[in-house]
């Protein structure tokens, strides 16, 4: 890897985190707008790089995406608040719905 290639995983890389780091400043619809962006950019970037190195099929493809169809993306999201929606203590007890939107969103990527 060059220079540059070390440099652009470092941004893209950052960019991921950066999706994680958003949930959390979820506050309204421009942020929510702003984390939707963010998850965009890192599925689209992961759907790049699985497409040049295709990942195993029991495993996570580029930054940890498990579900990469819209079925099985919808499906982790809904499997995923449905596990957590009766626990009073767990992610779903926030009381800014914007936040809880992206929490549920951001499951769809990892949820199995």
């Amino acid at each position: 890897m060059t220079t540059s290639d070390d440099q652009v995983e470092t941004h893209l890389a950052a960019r991921s985190a950066l999706v994680d780091s958003l949930i959390e400043r979820v506050t309204d619809l421009p942020s929510f707008v702003a984390f939707l962006a963010a998850l965009r950019d890192d599925r689209t970037d992961a759907a790049a790089k699985d497409r040049l190195n295709p990942p195993s099929p029991h495993g996570p493809g580029a930054h940890d995406w498990e579900n990469v169809s819209i079925e099985s993306f919808l499906e982790a999201a809904v499997g995923w608040a449905e596990d957590w929606k009766d626990r009073e203590d767990g992610p779903l007890a926030d009381s800014n719905p914007w936040r809880v939107a992206a929490r549920i969103i951001y499951a769809g990527k990892y949820y199995e």
